[in-house]
């Protein structure tokens, strides 16, 4: 009996040591709540939660507006009768700008072309080619200039002279006549080799 009594008490102070540890979890628990709670409060923004405070004016039509929006339709009606365009229909009047652009053309007037005529164009004069001339001796009369003529041609130097006038009074045998100064020259030292007075003349 006695042990039987002992272990009753035993039991008995174990569940009230349980039932403390309850309590005093429970108030822990509900203490760091709170404790949370007000810090997470004091942290958080304070958000405005007023719903409703402003109400907005409702519009009010005015019995102008249902008229203008029916003359809208039926102007755009009539235009689509007579095949305008929608985006040519939604273009106020109102809203439309005119924009004019002042294009500024230089217009040069050509200078008139001068004509030439060719017929009053002079062509430039070619320069003349000098010739060269070999002539014998110096005569004061055409009789000796003829006579010394037989006598060169008698030679049969193979020479044939011509008879010029170079003045008055003054006569002269020609034996050729030449576009290059060597055949002039040439033919002057035939002359020579003859005993005869021969020269060189240059001319245009």
């Amino acid at each position: 009996m006695g042990n039987q009594f002992g272990y009753k008490k035993y039991m008995k102070k174990e569940a009230q040591k349980d039932h403390s540890l309850v309590k005093i979890f429970l108030i822990s628990f509900f203490g760091m709540l709170l404790v949370f709670t007000f810090i997470i409060k004091s942290f958080s923004p304070s958000v405005d939660t007023s719903i409703g405070d402003y109400q907005q004016e409702p519009e009010v039509e005015t019995p102008e507006e249902p008229k203008k929006i029916v003359d809208d339709r039926l102007s755009m009606i009539q235009s689509e009768d007579q095949g305008r365009s929608f985006s040519e229909l939604m273009a106020k009047p109102d809203d439309t700008v005119e924009v004019k652009e002042t294009v500024q053309v230089n217009t040069v007037t050509p200078e008139p072309v001068q004509t030439v005529n060719e017929s009053t164009v002079t062509p430039p004069t070619p320069q003349a080619e000098p010739v060269y001339k070999v002539f014998v001796g110096t005569y004061t009369s055409a009789e000796q200039a003829k006579v010394a003529k037989d006598i060169i041609q008698e030679s049969g130097n193979g020479l044939n002279p011509i008879v010029k006038c170079i003045g008055s009074n003054n006569y002269t045998l020609q034996v050729g006549i030449f576009k290059n100064k060597q055949s002039a020259e040439s033919l002057l030292y035939t002359v020579q080799q003859n005993h005869l007075p021969g020269r060189i003349v240059q001319d245009y």
